[in-house]
């Protein structure tokens, strides 16, 4: 493999962090923007087939983002992402903005206003960059365009506003400043009934992270008032990463409003509930059984804020329950329970309960569990009752996880041009004596070239690693390695197992880690903002020596460890299974699996407990697509390929 050449258009971080990773210089390590996003390519193919509204709306239009939870804004208020779409600016020229690909989450925003924002940035609904040609391209991204609205029967004297939050970067960082060669601004516009969309508002990128900002905005020109009404935000910035971003959330357009009309009667959930767990997101389940004291959170958390700015505190309760999902029929219990008064103008409170309070059952098997949290705040307008109510789910299965499967940023490992291998490595302790079968990574795949300072289109060798334990530290020999060769065309994935030839035992405080070889190049893995109270201590092993590096922001890398309970599979077995792969894995509820592998003759799919769930039609027995029924619910399933010679392989499917 091609070692990664240095070019000016490197990012200057990224040749800071290459540089100390060549000397004695403790070790800082910055988080970058994404210049992929695997994680939405699902949810853009699953929302992107949703059907458009074919009637215009009428007023109220409200939009808080609340749904969907994940993916593109909704297509009953939202225009779909199109791969290529023309639009008439202000002066009647034709320019291309690629109609769409602003993306709704919980995960991105710094401080939201309600739970669940937009994020315009420079990545498709896909999760590729707009410019996979060139990682300093700067020009028109994403953009969020409302359906048409009727408004042929308002006039000036109706008083219509609109009225949204704005915010100019995210969690992952500022955008840069705006300027001549570095165009890098958020801009609404308003379509008038002879195509023309006209300029209302810009805010120039100053290099910095804002917070949310009310702006108001009157609908007072006779242009306006016609059936197909629509407004857009559209955003500009860089085209091959997530870096120039900016949020939105709480558009509001009604009539009977005025100037000042940015108060709301409305409280709500802000950031999502933390963790069920104390040191993990997810765990094996017999780990969970065999863990004490409780493994579970005692400070489980979530925000809320109070809209209104002034008048008296309002008095809210909230309830707290867990339930199963996988079938075993536990639930829903509390978890916490309570009420306060709420002050007017309240930001980021924090309702914390003790999620020990409801014990989950110690079954060997895996589970998965979903946490909720509702509001009760007496509220009587439904436009905002959805976002009383947040969620989050705990799996316990087989693998242990410091992160929440989505990213957003990512870290390189640097590539040293002599000596060892370097690792990047984590601390995991086991309740009981396990095996440690693989090894899963969340590889970032920016596909542009490396004249450009990408990867070239190039696939990306890695090594993994066990470790024991040394006083603190990673032992200075792994316990064992193993060496795969990730697909760079594989990018609708956002994680990859790299299978030991042999299960490693472990017991106690071991290590997992992985590692690139000198020489290589830049190894760019997915990094979760999201879940710092989980982070565990990293550690880097550069010539043979071990290092704590310093993040200069908090968060862990996305590297789990897959388990198996001690149940040593032969060589065989697991020659037999590695032959196949599946994809995409995790895999949407009703879509397409794909099959990589020799022939099969059939194939089953299993619940968590060994019971047959689904099986190939005979029509379509031996296909390498596998057509999952919409009805499956989401959970950890495995797939089991009968050979022609009758022995099985199988693998490890989760669907969502």
């Amino acid at each position: 493999m091609r070692p990664l050449r240095y070019f000016l258009t490197l990012p200057a971080l990224l040749l800071a962090v290459a540089a100390q990773a060549q000397t004695a210089t403790p070790l800082l390590l910055t988080p970058q923007p994404l210049a992929a996003d695997p994680s939405r390519a699902a949810t853009a193919a699953s929302i992107g087939a949703a059907a458009q509204r074919t009637a215009a709306l009428t007023l109220p239009f409200f939009e808080d983002f609340t749904l969907p939870r994940d993916g593109q804004p909704s297509p009953l208020r939202w225009q779909n992402a199109t791969t290529a779409a023309t639009y008439p600016d202000g002066s009647g020229l034709l320019q291309n903005y690629r109609g769409g690909g602003a993306y709704v989450s919980n995960r991105l925003a710094s401080e939201p206003l309600t739970r669940g924002t937009a994020t315009l940035d420079g990545l498709r609904a896909n999760g590729q960059p707009y410019s996979a040609g060139s990682a300093s391209f700067y020009s028109a991204t994403d953009t969020l365009t409302s359906q048409p609205i009727d408004l042929s029967t308002f006039s000036a004297a109706s008083r219509l506003y609109l009225s949204y939050a704005w915010q100019a970067g995210s969690l992952a960082g500022s955008p840069v400043a705006n300027g001549s060669v570095t165009p890098v601004f958020l801009a609404l516009e308003f379509l008038d009934n002879v195509g023309r969309w006209n300029r209302i508002w810009t805010y120039n990128a100053e290099g910095k992270t804002t917070r949310f900002r009310q702006q108001i905005f009157p609908l007072n020109q006779a242009s306006y008032f016609h059936s197909g009404f629509r407004f857009r935000f559209r955003a500009s910035g860089n085209q091959s990463s997530s870096r120039d971003a900016f949020g939105l959330d709480y558009i509001y357009l009604n009539n009977n409003r005025a100037a000042n009309d940015t108060v709301f009667q409305d409280i709500a959930t802000s950031r999502g509930l933390s963790s069920p767990l104390q040191r993990f997101t997810a765990m094996p389940a017999w780990q969970y059984a065999a863990t004490s004291p409780s493994p579970l959170n005692p400070a489980m958390t979530a925000t809320v804020n109070n809209l209104l700015p002034s008048g008296n505190p309002t008095p809210i309760s909230w309830l707290g329950t867990v339930r199963e999902l996988s079938g075993g029929g536990f639930g829903p219990a509390t978890w916490v329970a309570g009420n306060q008064p709420l002050l007017a103008g309240a930001r980021q409170v924090a309702i914390t309960g003790d999620a020990r309070t409801a014990p989950l059952p110690a079954a060997g098997t895996p589970r998965r569990y979903r946490y909720t949290l509702a509001l009760q705040t007496n509220e009587t307008n439904p436009l905002t009752l959805p976002n009383d109510t947040t969620y989050r789910d705990l799996e316990l299965a087989d693998y242990y996880a410091f992160d929440d499967g989505t990213a957003e940023a990512f870290l390189t490992l640097p590539a040293l041009s002599t000596g060892p291998v370097t690792y990047f490595a984590y601390p995991i302790t086991a309740a009981k004596a396990d095996q440690v079968q693989a090894i899963r990574l969340a590889p970032v795949f920016n596909n542009i070239p490396a004249g450009q300072g990408g990867e070239n289109f190039q696939n990306r060798s890695v090594t993994v690693a066990v470790w024991a334990d040394n006083n603190g530290q990673p032992a200075d020999a792994p316990l064992a390695t193993a060496t795969a060769v990730l697909d760079q065309k594989l990018i609708g994935s956002v994680f990859y197992d790299v299978k030991f030839d042999m299960p490693v035992p472990v017991s106690g405080l071991f290590y997992i880690g992985y590692g690139q070889a000198s020489g290589g190049q830049f190894l760019p893995y997915g990094f979760d903002l999201n879940n710092t109270s989980t982070a565990p201590t990293l550690f880097y092993n550069k010539q043979g020596a071990w290092s704590k590096p310093a993040l200069t922001t908090p968060g862990t890398i996305m590297m789990r460890a897959v388990m198996n309970n001690n149940i040593l599979a032969t060589r065989a077995q697991q020659a037999t299974n590695a032959q196949f792969d599946l994809y995409p894995n995790p895999a949407p509820t009703g879509t397409m699996v794909a099959v990589s592998g020799p022939a099969f003759r059939r194939a089953t799919i299993l619940d968590v407990l060994g019971r047959p769930v689904w099986q190939q039609p005979t029509a379509e027995a031996g296909q390498p697509t596998l057509r999952l029924p919409a009805m499956l619910p989401g959970g950890v399933y495995l797939v089991q390929l009968t050979l022609a010679d009758g022995s099985v392989a199988t693998r490890r499917l989760v669907i969502q």
